[in-house]
Parts: structure tokens; C-alpha cells; sequence
């Protein structure tokens, strides 16, 4: 029986370090992908959810009822809904007309959370939101336009951005 020499020892060792090599490389860009299209999908979460909320609350509202005229824009929008205000059942008044609830505002905050507050209670909409912008068209002056743009910076360092739009339109 023959033996292996040293040499042939050291070549098929030094095959094995480089595949275990290649391997560990091939595992790290792979964890890292997952780790950024994570990020990518937790962003694309908070669009949503911050787009929901939203949404649900303007498409309640009139236009004479928000903060904003037509064709201006601003990072943060006060507004009002129809809401029962003297428990009458009814949104009515007794003379008709429509009870409206205390201001709602909607901004982003100093640690990039968009906020809504009502009635003095501030309540987290949506986090790692970078910019915040509502835009009121002129014609139709029902439509408002909101844009949002989310970022934040991966577990592989890099950072990750998401932008999106919205159209509400407000009920005449």
C-alpha cells in the first residue's frame, strides 16, 4: 500500500480551504440579499399601513374642512370629520347641519414617526418615514395628493428607500 505524500496532502487541503471559502462567501452574500429585501419589505409595510390610516380618516372629510388650499402643499394637514358630537345618534345637528369632530392632524415628527393626533391623544402611524408631503390640487379641489418616502439603513449597512404616492379624494 502506498501512502499519500506531502505534498498531495497540502494540494487537496488547500482545494478544501478555497470551496469552504467559496461556500462561506457565496452563504454571506446570500444572508445579506435576505437581510436588504427584509428592509425593503418592512418599509413597504409602513407605506401601507401609513397610506390605510390615512386614507380612511380623508376619504371622511370635506375639502372646506382641511388646513390646506387648493394648489398648496405642506409636510403636516389639520382636518375634520363628520362625527357624532352630541350623542344624539345622529351626525346631524338639530338644525341639520353636520356635526364635525375636533381637529386631526397628521405630521411627521422630529424621529421620523408620522403622527396623528385627536382630541390631545398622538397615536404612531407609521416609522422610519424620511419625508412627508400633502399636496392639494387646484382643479378638482377634492383631490389630495400625499406623498411619502421611507427609508432606513439595512443590518448590511446600506440604505434602503421606498417611496410612494397616494390619491384621496374628499367627499364633496
Amino acid at each position: 500500500m502506498k501512502g499519500m505524500t506531502l505534498v498531495e496532502l497540502l494540494l487537496s487541503l488547500s482545494i478544501l480551504v478555497i470551496l469552504m471559502l467559496g461556500s462561506f462567501q457565496i452563504m454571506d452574500i446570500g444572508a445579506k440579499n435576505w437581510l436588504t429585501s427584509d428592509v425593503s419589505v418592512q418599509l413597504r409595510q409602513e407605506l401601507v399601513r401609513s397610506f390605510s390610516r390615512m386614507e380612511l380618516d380623508l376619504k371622511k372629510t370635506r375639502p372646506a374642512q382641511i388646513s390646506l388650499g387648493s394648489g398648496a402643499s405642506s409636510n403636516s394637514l389639520t382636518f375634520r370629520i363628520p362625527q357624532d358630537t352630541n350623542n344624539d345618534g345622529t351626525i346631524l345637528d338639530a338644525s341639520g347641519y353636520i356635526e364635525w369632530s375636533a381637529d386631526i392632524v397628521y405630521a411627521l415628527d422630529g424621529s421620523g414617526q408620522i403622527t396623528r393626533t385627536f382630541a390631545g391623544t398622538t397615536s404612531v402611524v407609521a416609522r422610519n418615514i424620511s419625508s412627508l408631503q400633502f399636496t392639494r390640487s387646484n382643479s378638482p379641489a377634492d383631490i389630495l395628493q400625499i406623498d411619502i418616502t421611507a427609508s432606513k439603513i439595512s443590518d448590511a449597512g446600506r440604505t434602503m428607500q421606498d417611496s410612494s404616492q397616494l390619491k384621496v379624494r374628499m367627499r364633496n
